[in-house]
């Protein structure tokens, strides 16, 4: 053993003795004869050994202090984000206790307190996750052998699997793409691995935030952003500035439009809006309709002419005339009749004269205009050009036809890449996603890109998202029974490299869509939703009880004959319904039939529990009034508009507002328990 070995493992074994000492009493400074110390030999075991599993030390408080906690801790802020991942699937929420709304996060450590400066010290901070749980005994075995078998399952493991490095590239592919399939949790898990492995700005981070923010309607915690008027005044892209102009609307002019109120919604604007000023300039050609009247309100309080003049034209180029609240319309336009420009001038987008050669050098240096469709996009990013990052960045897709309208041609495309063009093109399966929405769905090119995931190794909680909303675009098509049998084999063949007890909601996502969708071929249909619903069933002492009782119901529907157990005893208790209390639950998602799946089963689980359901794509009267209504909200954004979701957030008079992580019904579902759990808890 070289010097620096000796020196970190007397450090260690100084750590250990200061854990296990004064505050600590469930082994008293590691005495070898107390008759309880083999409880916690296992962790300090494991935590000597060294191994890239977390660290996992108990400690229980003095006499007369029946707190019991561990203390499950990262071996570096790298992992942080991967190991609350990991306590959620193994120990959460069944055996440990905490709020869904904010899910885990490390724990602010006290260091005042003897045993966790002792962690500070040794570890530092953003890295320690502190758990409790309940007061009996039976609870704190449960937890512990929950984190001992976390440990020995991590520590089993491959190395590269559990400390491999994402590049930047593939990491902000995910986020984005996750975002778009509706990955809430996932887009966080991202975020946290992007900030702790460094090479992105904290400006470009900060960007990253805004624009999940805006996914998830929250427009109070958009304008509260830190730092939010520098990251304006630094020119940020377009999905970004949208974002914001979407928060104000919600915010200041939301309200008063709906009343009538122009010189409310005036003051309100001027009041909160000290960002606009720098908003106004740029490109606003792919903004909706919220973020455009924000500006035309601002440009005609400033009473800026050409301002006016160019967002006047923008609305009336993207048919979003009728879109744009009347006030505020036959506001702008008695402007613009008083002003009318001179026959010379009469494009409201013109601007002074150039010559030939300036026209082609400015045309050239703005306007990517060879890339007009999908087929271009994506083989622009294939062959590596840059003017492609732009397209994607300030989402200029949104005017083109839907991918639909070519999608043989896409799917053609898809296929014939190599595979380093392959890798560049996954970096537009978010925006393929969002543009395909819940309409006309592109099937080939949906199949082609399941293919692209599936090369490469796309199994990550963001990855898995992705591929479950691809997999419901491609199945809503009716593909023939060959090409569903083909589709569903590909998902199966790599099964074992994803499906587990720690990812049973986004399993049962898959198979509740092959319920759901057309099926050509029951023998394909039963062969994949076997294959998905082995491991849970293996390992069903380990599911949530929510998700148990939906993969019962799924091996019924689909004739899945497995025997699966009822929760029992202590376990049980916990979870009765009785505890839930009646209360009115608001689910929304576009996605109707993964609403009406969620409504029967949240009844099931919680019958004192009235829940209404909406899928509107903007605000409504009707929709203001289940917001207002309702004691607790679940959201599903895959695909969703601020305008509804940013609309609920700011009608909803409840805290209890929860988010799906993925579009099908078992993740809608497993968000609506924590939410009703959480509910319970405050109650």
């Amino acid at each position: 053993m070289n010097q620096i070995q000796q020196r970190t493992r007397e450090q260690s074994e100084h750590f250990l003795q200061t854990f296990f000492g004064t505050g600590n009493g469930v082994w008293p400074d590691l005495d070898p004869d107390y008759r309880h110390g083999h409880r916690s030999l296992p962790f300090v075991q494991a935590f000597r050994r060294g191994d890239d599993a977390p660290i996992v030390l108990p400690r229980t408080y003095p006499s007369g202090d029946r707190r019991f906690v561990m203390y499950v801790i990262a071996r570096d802020t790298v992992d942080a984000a991967k190991t609350a991942e990991l306590i959620r699937a193994f120990a959460g929420p069944t055996y440990i206790a905490y709020n869904p709304l904010w899910g885990l996060r490390p724990a602010e450590l006290d260091p005042g307190d003897p045993i966790e400066k002792a962690i500070l010290d040794h570890f530092g901070s953003g890295v320690t996750f502190r758990l409790t749980t309940g007061k009996t005994p039976q609870h704190r075995t449960s937890l512990a052998d929950a984190l001992q078998l976390m440990q020995r399952t991590v520590a089993n493991r491959p190395p590269r699997l559990w400390r491999l490095a994402k590049p930047m590239g593939r990491l902000l592919a995910e986020f984005d793409a996750s975002l778009s399939a509706g990955g809430e949790s996932a887009s966080l898990d991202v975020l946290e691995q992007l900030a702790a492995t460094g090479g992105i700005t904290a400006t470009n981070l900060a960007n990253l935030h805004i624009k999940r923010l805006d996914r998830l309607g929250r427009s109070a915690d958009v304008l509260a952003f830190p730092g939010l008027l520098d990251i304006v005044r630094q020119k940020p892209p377009a999905p970004v500035r949208e974002a914001v102009l979407n928060a104000l609307f919600s915010a200041a002019l939301e309200k008063p439009l709906a009343e009538n109120d122009l010189d409310g919604a005036k003051s309100s604007l001027v009041e909160v809006g000290r960002v606009i000023p720098d908003l106004l300039a740029g490109d606003a050609s792919a903004f909706g309709p919220q973020a455009l009247t924000v500006l035309l309100l601002a440009a005609r309080i400033r009473g800026d002419l050409a301002i006016l003049q160019r967002l006047a034209a923008t609305v009336q180029d993207r048919g979003h005339t009728n879109e744009i609240p009347s006030l505020v319309w036959n506001h702008v336009a008695e402007l613009l009749e008083q002003d009318k420009p001179t026959e010379a001038s009469t494009d409201p987008l013109s601007e002074p004269q150039t010559t030939g050669v300036e026209s082609a050098v400015k045309t050239a240096l703005e306007s990517p205009a060879l890339i007009e469709s999908w087929v271009d996009l994506l083989r622009s990013i294939a062959s590596g050009h840059a003017e492609a990052q732009p397209i994607l960045e300030d989402r200029r897709w949104t005017d083109w036809p839907s991918p639909a309208t070519d999608d043989a041609a896409l799917a053609e495309f898809l296929d014939g890449l190599q595979d380093h063009e392959a890798d560049r093109v996954w970096s537009a399966v978010g925006a393929f996603i969002d543009a395909v929405g819940y309409e006309a769905p592109a099937r080939r090119a949906a199949h082609a890109f399941i293919r692209n995931a599936l090369t490469f190794d796309r199994f990550g909680p963001g990855d898995l998202a992705v591929l479950q909303a691809l997999m419901e675009i491609a199945l809503r098509a009716a593909p023939s029974e060959a090409e569903y049998r083909e589709l569903l084999e590909e998902i199966g063949s790599e099964r074992s490299r994803w499906v587990a007890a720690e990812r049973a909601a986004i399993a049962l996502d898959f198979v509740d869509r092959l319920f759901l969708a057309a099926c050509p071929s029951e023998e394909a249909r039963s062969n994949l939703a076997y294959a998905l619903l082995e491991p849970l069933w293996l390992h069903q002492q380990r599911l949530d009880v929510a998700d148990l009782a939906f993969a019962q119901r799924l091996s019924q529907e689909l004739s899945i004959e497995f025997a699966w157990e009822a929760p029992a005893g202590d376990e049980a208790e916990e979870e009765s319904s009785a505890d839930i209390p009646a209360l009115t639950l608001l689910l929304y998602s576009l996605d109707e039939a993964v609403l009406a799946r969620c409504q029967e089963e949240v009844k099931r689980f919680a019958p004192a529990v009235k829940v209404v359901t909406a899928s509107d794509h903007v605000g409504s009267p009707q929709l203001r009034q289940k917001a207002r209504a309702a004691n607790a909200i679940v959201l599903a954004t895959r695909c969703a508009k601020h305008a509804a979701t940013g609309f609920i957030d700011q009608n909803a008079e409840t805290e209890y507002i929860g988010y799906a992580n993925g579009s099908g019904s078992a993740s809608l579902l497993r968000a609506a328990v924590d939410i009703l759990r959480a509910v319970a808890a405050g109650s």
